[in-house]
């Protein structure tokens, strides 16, 4: 009976014997290494490009505050215009504003109300074409004052010029009749903003010759 293979079959057999316990040894001390090594590797590689992102935004930073410092500037800037997309339609939404501020700041709505109100058309032509609403209306002064402040501290911008307050006394039942702050004042001013638009201004020198 024959326990061991032929010398023939004998280093064969040896050769596997060995591949095979080098592979039980890569298995349990070197796979775990190996693929530990290759996922640092991909994850490197994925923060190599992130680094690279960023450093590309980097350096653009300069170049991105200055955008955003625009278009800031330039929000800023088309909040202060009458959002009309024409003189006409613009002065209507000025006069519907004045009357809804008055309807919210007054106590007295009754008591405060536009009487008259008429547009008028700049007779300079200037870079942006300027709204100007003239005004009548009679309140008493606290509602006034309080209307006029939300008006001109409200956006789109909004300048009050021209006030013109004359007092007049009107017997009302149940007031006193010389109380200033429910006298009834008959008040004209004037109203006006700009449109957006930038107007093309042509050169007086270049007119006169």
């Amino acid at each position: 009976m024959q326990l061991l293979p032929d010398r023939e079959q004998s280093r064969p057999l040896a050769l596997g014997l060995a591949g095979l316990l080098l592979v039980l040894v890569y298995l349990l001390c070197f796979h775990w290494f190996v693929m530990r090594h290759l996922a640092l590797s991909d994850e490197i590689g994925r923060l190599q490009e992130d680094l690279q992102r960023f450093a590309e935004v980097v350096a653009r930073r300069d170049a991105i505050e200055a955008s955003l410092q625009q278009l800031n500037s330039e929000d800023r800037n088309d909040e202060l215009f009458l959002r009309g997309d024409s003189f006409d339609v613009a002065a209507a939404e000025l006069t519907q504003r004045l009357k809804q501020i008055i309807a919210t700041q007054a106590d007295h709505e009754s008591g405060c109300q536009v009487i008259s109100n008429r547009n008028v058309r700049p007779r300079e032509v200037e870079r942006f074409e300027q709204v100007k609403v003239e005004v009548r209306m009679r309140c008493n002064l606290g509602d006034f004052v309080k209307s006029m402040h939300t008006l001109s501290a409200s956006s789109p911008m909004v300048l009050i010029d021209g006030v013109n307050i004359y007092q007049r006394y009107v017997p009302v039942p149940g007031r006193e009749l010389r109380n200033q702050n429910t006298a009834e004042l008959d008040i004209r001013f004037e109203m006006f903003g700009y449109l957006a638009g930038a107007r093309e201004l042509a050169d007086s020198s270049g007119r006169r010759s």
